[in-house]
């Protein structure tokens, strides 16, 4: 499983480990991608909230019919990372190397 960004049709992004089938899409840990402003600058971030707050156990799996999926996209490693911190498995996944070498 990896890590996926899903806008349902109500307008909800949710972050989540998932499983496709053929008619259902599975989310396990489920977050729901929220703007959040800074309480300093009053810039907007982005923050995380359980999908499903009041479930007994943090760890759940959801399942939920495929035609309440707009789209399933990679999110941004930022987001990603940021979501394994917090839901997942906390590793987080280093920036890719660039081959960019500097002369001198």
């Amino acid at each position: 499983m990896s890590v996926m960004l899903v806008r349902l049709t109500t307008g909800e992004d949710i972050v989540a480990e998932i499983i496709e089938n053929e008619n259902t899409v599975t989310f396990e840990n489920p977050a729901v991608l929220m703007p959040m402003r800074d309480t300093g600058g009053g810039n907007v971030q982005m923050g995380f909230a359980p999908w499903v707050p009041f479930a007994a156990s943090s760890k759940i799996k959801v399942e939920i019919d495929r035609d309440k999926v707009m789209f399933i996209v990679e999110p941004n490693s930022d987001i990603a990372n940021n979501y394994r911190q917090a839901f997942g498995s906390g590793i987080v996944v280093p920036p890719k190397a660039t081959t960019q070498q500097v002369l001198t």
